[in-house]
C-alpha cells in the first residue's frame, strides 16, 4: 500500500471508530491497497457539522498538515499534507458531502449515495466527469464497468439529469461500448446540459452565495511573489515550487517575480532570496530561501514553509474546529498580541496578568488564559497547548536565547521552560515541571528535567540531535 493508499485506509478506520455512517464514492478497485489523489465520502447530513473537527484531530494524531478547508454546498473540501523521506510533498485531497451537488443543483440525496448502489455509483461518477472533464482512461473503464452491472437503472438515471435524447444517446453509447471519444468533443455542451437538466434549490443558493462572499473576505486562493537578485534563479524556484504544490490550491495558486526595488499589491507570501539587512524585519509574511544551497535543497525548503504558511492560515480560519474551543478571554488576549492592538493589549494583558511578547503564528488553546508570560524571542508552532500560570522564557533578564516548542505540545499548569531549549513535537510538560534542556518528541517530562518515555535513549538523542526533535 502507498502512502495515500495508507493514509485514505487510516481516515476511514477513524470515521469507523468514531461511528460515522459514510461511502467511498469513485473508483474503488484494488482499495485499499491504492487509492488515488482525491476521494469522495458520502457522510450521514448528522454527521457533516463534526466533520472538520474529525479530521484536523486526525491530522494531529497522524503527524499531517490540514493546508486547505474549504466550505462547500454541503460539504468540506480537505487537502491533508506530508512530505516523504527526501523532502517532497504529498497530498490526500478528500471531499466529504451529504447530498452530492453541482452549482446549487441537487443531483443525489444522502440516503441514495450512502446505499451506493451501481446506478448511484455510476452516475455520481458520469457527473464528477462531466463537470471535471477528467477522462482518463481508468476513470472511463470503471464507468462502463459499472454501466454494465445495471444498465437500465444507470440509463434511468442518465435521463433524469440529461432530458434531450441526443445527449442521452450520446453518453449511453460511450457507457456501453466504451468509446467516450464523442462525449470528449462534446463536453462543454454535455456540462451545460447538467447544469438545466435539475433545477436549482433557493436554501443551496443562499448557501452558496453565502460561502462565495466568504471567500472574497477570506480568499482560499494565494498569490506568492518570488523576489531576488538573479532572474533565472527565481523563475527556476518559482517554477518548480508552483508546480509540486498545486494540489494545496484547488481554486487556484498565482506567482510573480521580481527584484527587491519593485513592488506587488495583493502579495499573501514572498518568497525571498539573498534577502537585504531589514527586508525580512519589514514584511510579515516571508518565506527565506539559502541561495547558497542546491536548487533541491531550496525547492523543499521553500515547499516546507509554504505548507507551513497554509497550514496556520487554516487555523487561524478555523481555530475552533482545528486548535479548540477558547474562551472568549483567550481569544481576545491572542487577538490584541496578534495585531499589536496597543491599548486593547495592555488592558487585556492587566486584567489577565499575562504578558506575550512573542509573534503568535496559529491560535494557541488557552483553555485559563491567566498568569501567562512569553518571552519576545520564543518560538511557538501549532496546535500547542498552554494551560495557567506557564512561563517561557529566558534563565535571566540578559539573556538573547529562549525556547522553541514544536507543535502539538502541551505544557501543564505552573510550567517553566527556561532557555536555549527545543521541546519536540507531541511532547507533554507536565504540571509545575521546569525544563532547561531539549524534550525529545512525543515524550513526557515532569519535575526537572526528569524526561519519561524516552524508553532509555534520551542521552543518545541529546547528542544526535537532529533526533531529539523534529526540525
Amino acid at each position: 500500500m502507498d502512502d495515500r493508499g495508507y493514509i485514505a485506509q487510516a481516515l476511514f478506520d477513524r470515521l469507523r471508530g468514531g461511528e460515522v455512517e459514510f461511502r467511498v464514492l469513485g473508483d474503488t478497485r484494488g482499495y485499499p491497497d491504492t487509492a488515488g489523489d482525491e476521494i469522495d465520502l458520502a457522510v450521514h447530513p448528522d454527521a457533516l457539522r463534526s466533520m472538520p473537527r474529525a479530521v484536523a484531530r486526525f491530522c494531529h494524531e497522524f503527524d499531517l498538515q490540514l493546508v486547505q478547508l474549504l466550505r462547500e454546498a454541503h460539504g468540506w473540501h480537505f487537502v491533508l499534507a506530508w512530505s516523504d523521506d527526501v523532502g517532497r510533498p504529498h497530498f490526500l485531497v478528500a471531499r466529504v458531502f451529504s447530498d452530492f451537488y453541482v452549482g446549487a443543483r441537487r443531483l443525489l440525496r444522502s440516503d441514495e449515495l450512502l446505499r451506493a448502489s451501481p446506478d448511484v455509483r455510476f452516475i455520481h461518477g458520469l457527473a464528477t466527469t462531466v463537470e471535471s472533464g477528467d477522462l482518463a482512461a481508468e476513470r472511463i473503464a470503471w464507468l462502463s464497468e459499472l454501466w454494465h452491472e445495471y444498465p437500465r437503472a444507470a440509463m434511468e438515471r442518465i435521463a433524469q439529469l440529461w432530458r434531450k435524447r441526443a445527449e442521452i444517446r450520446i453518453i449511453a453509447h460511450a457507457a456501453k461500448h466504451g468509446d467516450w471519444t464523442r462525449v470528449r468533443s462534446e463536453l462543454p455542451r454535455l456540462r451545460r446540459a447538467l447544469r438545466r437538466g435539475v433545477r436549482p434549490r433557493l436554501d443551496a443558493v443562499l448557501t452558496r452565495l453565502g460561502i462565495l462572499a466568504g471567500r472574497v473576505v477570506q480568499p482560499p486562493e494565494a498569490l506568492i511573489a518570488f523576489i531576488g537578485p538573479e532572474p533565472e534563479r527565481r523563475s527556476t524556484l518559482m517554477r518548480q515550487v508552483a508546480r509540486e504544490l498545486a494540489p494545496a490550491f484547488p481554486t487556484g495558486l498565482a506567482t510573480v517575480e521580481h527584484g527587491f526595488h519593485e513592488q506587488h499589491d495583493g502579495v499573501d507570501l514572498r518568497v525571498v532570496l539573498e534577502a537585504p539587512e531589514g527586508f525580512i524585519r519589514d514584511h510579515e509574511d516571508v518565506v527565506e530561501v539559502d541561495a547558497s544551497q542546491t536548487l533541491t535543497v531550496q525547492v523543499s525548503g521553500a515547499e516546507r514553509q509554504i505548507l507551513r504558511w497554509l497550514e496556520c492560515r487554516v487555523e487561524q480560519r478555523y481555530p475552533a474546529a482545528v486548535v479548540g474551543d477558547n474562551p472568549l478571554a483567550a481569544r481576545l488576549l491572542q487577538f490584541a498580541c496578534r495585531h499589536r492592538v496597543p491599548l486593547l493589549r495592555d488592558l487585556i494583558e492587566t486584567v489577565l496578568n499575562c504578558g506575550i511578547e512573542c509573534r503568535i503564528r496559529s491560535p494557541i488553546l488557552m483553555p485559563h488564559p491567566y498568569g501567562i508570560v512569553i518571552d519576545r524571542n520564543a518560538v511557538l508552532g501549532n496546535r500547542v497547548t498552554l494551560m495557567h500560570q506557564v512561563t517561557i522564557g529566558t534563565k535571566h533578564p540578559h539573556d538573547a536565547h529562549s525556547p522553541v516548542i514544536e507543535d502539538n505540545v502541551f505544557i501543564g499548569p505552573g510550567a517553566k521552560i527556561l532557555g536555549a531549549v527545543r521541546v519536540g513535537r507531541g511532547a507533554t510538560v507536565g504540571a509545575n515541571a521546569v525544563v532547561t534542556r531539549d524534550v525529545p518528541s512525543h515524550c513526557t517530562v515532569v519535575g526537572i528535567n526528569r524526561v519519561l518515555g524516552s524508553q532509555g535513549g534520551e542521552e543518545q538523542r541529546q547528542v544526535e540531535r537532529e533526533s531529539v526533535v523534529n526540525i
